[in-house]
């Protein structure tokens, strides 16, 4: 059976890894192959099994294995199918863009993924008219689409090696140790602490005035429907960590964790500012209760896709 050269068009998500498709983006493919194949279907779930394929000739006279069922896919009329089942894709063809975060790494991607990046290739069913199933588009009277390519990794899965990392380096400094490499090991826990805020998954709240009257472990409370809902937890709360002569000069932070959709998508990405928010004021038990006059501004930058953010490397290399 000869190859074939076919060009196509296929709809693809509003941005890479992603999975909604409200803007209606097409990208553009030439699949290079067989004309035609032979697909295998997992007979349990009726989804492409990793099994690969065979060209028409090669399958013609194959029994597939007793949990498989072959499909005879002209390439024609299924390029996304065929071109998910052989590798006709060259990296360094496809035109990519650069995107700095903002610790200054540089993320590189595709400005149009090919089908290989688009689609989850063992997520496509195929039913006993051995037609391969699209699933609805994201948005009223849009595209179906064969299931979308799904991220690595996500903020939960970010959120749980970081704080892995925090615990695995938690006695890596001693007393005697040199001070310049305590203080590596010091700003890379402090680097790990930072992801959150840095790439927007929790808010930040900055002092704007210091008050007076303020004591180590007063606490300041904003609600959940101050801020727009925009947070997970009722309260975000900012507990004070440091004051000069009852001004507050640093809070540690906590219950601040944004909303957050599971896929980094849409709900809870967008930046946002709160500028005087309001609040409540809690003195530490035990305390004066006299803290007064401080002003606080509650925000966070647009959250960026898990799958982009670098994890910081150790002092010693091994995480």
């Amino acid at each position: 059976m000869a190859n074939i050269r076919h060009t196509f068009n296929y709809p693809k998500p509003d941005e890479y890894l992603g999975q909604f498709d409200n803007e209606q983006e097409q990208g553009t493919h030439t699949y290079e192959g067989p004309e035609t194949m032979w697909v295998f279907i997992d007979k349990a779930t009726n989804k492409i099994a990793p099994a690969g394929y065979m060209e028409e000739e090669q399958g013609l006279d194959f029994n597939a294995p007793i949990n498989l069922r072959k499909v005879f896919v002209d390439c024609r009329e299924y390029p996304i199918i065929c071109s998910l089942m052989e590798a006709d894709v060259e990296e360094d063809e496809h035109e990519t863009m650069v995107e700095t975060l903002p610790n200054g790494v540089e993320y590189t991607t595709y400005v149009d993924p090919d089908p290989h990046h688009t689609y989850e290739k063992f997520d496509i069913e195929c039913n006993s008219n051995d037609e391969f199933i699209k699933v609805a588009s994201s948005t009223k009277g849009g595209t179906p689409h064969y299931p979308w390519k799904q991220p690595h990794i996500t903020w939960a899965h970010l959120r749980r090696h970081r704080t892995s990392l925090l615990g695995w380096s938690d006695d890596k400094t001693t007393s005697d140790m040199p001070a310049g490499i305590k203080g590596e090991w010091a700003t890379y826990r402090q680097a790990l602490r930072d992801i959150p805020v840095s790439f927007g998954d929790s808010f930040a709240v900055d002092i704007t005035a210091g008050g007076s009257n303020y004591e180590v472990g007063d606490k300041i409370k904003f609600a959940k429907a101050d801020l727009d809902n925009f947070i997970i937890a009722d309260h975000l709360i900012a507990t004070v960590k440091t004051v000069n002569s009852g001004a507050i000069t640093a809070l540690t932070l906590s219950s601040n964790q944004a909303i957050n959709d599971g896929k980094d998508i849409v709900e809870g990405r967008a930046a946002k500012e709160f500028a005087g928010a309001t609040f409540t004021y809690e003195a530490k038990d035990g305390g004066a209760d006299a803290g007064t006059g401080a002003t606080f501004k509650v925000h966070k930058c647009q959250r960026y896709a898990a799958w982009k953010i670098d994890v910081p490397r150790s002092p010693c290399g091994t995480a």
